[in-house]
């Protein structure tokens, strides 16, 4: 069923194909040990971000400790191939290591955790990583900020700190804010702009947004995505669909899985896909997809009949994978 597609799609290198570059989130053992989906990566993709070797519970252990094992062999992974490689994330409320929740301190004291955690991370990488995530997922629904160690013990000033830090250990990297529902809640997405807008007229450097882009097959409507994509372009800022994949689970429930629904998803790849092309060419940062194929998903781990990417569980091409190419070629 998963490899139900157009017989005149064949599989081309993607990244060939787009005038932005076009990512993917990938889990380090398998790309060490699995040639398959190394030799697909290498072949379909020119943008890596590591979904889990860079978050602070893996890359910082403990206070004094730093694990950079899995981050320097994609540095020297993505030299070899010619890949960009983004960073993902510095600074998440649940991405945090165990002692951060943990620790005991003043602000003062927090302040200084943050900033070494910045400064080491950014510092070791830089000039191999290209941009990052600076700051994920600080906002509520409803815009205001969200609570976590952070915010609670530095205050909110710890969001301009978190870019402020980065920018110190590498001037040269992109950076980028991160979050979800930005193209589904209004409210969410102008509170993102107009608070990133004020700390941009402080002269802090915040050079983009990612767009999530966890969607399913009905939801959000290709207007509202559109728009949402256009409106971060026109306050300034690099637009990114970062973590993007398309489920066919609402609620918990599948679809009636069929080839129909399979084409549904790949027409809803391409409309997208071809939204996103509309924005000027300076400001699209590219295109991430959130695995490689459908049992590579943080969704197949909650349903593993939900089939969100572009290749199934063999690495056969989808109708996502048709519809992603065919926006990029009309």
């Amino acid at each position: 069923m998963d490899t139900e597609k157009d017989p005149s799609c064949n599989k081309v290198p993607l990244f060939e194909k787009a005038d932005f570059p076009v990512g993917v989130a990938v889990d380090f053992a398998k790309l060490i040990r699995d040639e398959a989906y190394r030799n697909l990566i290498i072949s379909q993709f020119n943008s890596i971000t590591a979904e889990q070797s860079m978050k602070a519970s893996f890359i910082h252990p403990a206070r004094d400790a730093y694990n950079f094992s899995e981050t320097d062999q994609l540095i020297e992974f993505c030299k070899k191939h010619n890949k960009r490689l983004h960073g993902h994330t510095l600074v998440w409320y649940k991405g945090n290591a165990k002692w951060m929740d943990k620790f005991k301190g003043d602000k003062d004291a927090w302040d200084q955790v943050l900033k070494e955690h910045i400064h080491t991370i950014v510092g070791h990488c830089r000039g191999n990583v290209k941009s990052w995530d600076v700051l994920n997922e600080a906002f509520n629904d409803d815009g205001s900020l969200r609570q976590n160690v952070w915010l609670k013990n530095i205050g909110e000033e710890y969001i301009e700190k978190c870019f402020r830090y980065a920018a110190e250990a590498d001037p040269a990297a992109l950076l980028f804010y991160n979050d979800f529902d930005l193209e589904s809640r209004p409210e969410k997405l102008d509170a993102v702009l107009k608070y990133l807008g004020r700390l941009k007229a402080k002269g802090v450097k915040i050079d983009g947004i990612g767009m999530q882009m966890h969607t399913n097959v009905n939801f959000p409507y290709i207007t509202d995505i559109n728009m949402a994509a256009m409106e971060v372009e026109a306050h300034g800022f690099l637009v990114h669909y970062s973590e993007f994949d398309i489920s066919l689970v609402k609620a918990g429930t599948l679809w009636m899985m069929d080839k129909h629904l399979l084409k549904r998803q790949g027409s809803r790849m391409k409309e997208i896909v071809a939204g996103y092309r509309r924005l000027g060419s300076k400001s699209r940062f590219g295109i991430t997809m959130w695995g490689l194929s459908d049992a590579d998903s943080w969704l197949y781990d909650k349903n593993d009949h939900d089939r969100p990417l572009l290749f199934d569980k063999r690495y056969k091409v989808k109708p996502a994978y048709c519809g992603f190419l065919e926006a990029l070629t009309e």
